[in-house]
């Protein structure tokens, strides 16, 4: 393989990961240049969210089962 093509096919593959990334549904929230400071606050605020999400779906499974205990009684009177 000769440089012409090596280097024809090299700016291809590069430019082809750049527009996959580029119009990719969800972009890789990790930049390059994150700071080390950047990437722990990142860190936080996903197992933040990941906290908040768990509790609300806790809350709304004891409120389902607390609906469906509340028509069991209305349904036995």
């Amino acid at each position: 393989m000769n440089r012409t093509a090596f280097f024809a096919v090299l700016i291809v593959l590069i430019g082809g990961v750049y527009y996959v990334l580029k119009t990719s549904d969800a972009p890789p929230e990790q930049d390059v240049t994150m700071t080390p400071k950047q990437y722990i606050e990142l860190v936080e605020q996903k197992k933040a969210a990941r906290l908040a999400a768990s509790k609300l779906e806790a809350s709304m499974q004891r409120s389902e089962e607390k609906l469906k205990q509340a028509r069991q009684e209305a349904n036995q009177r």
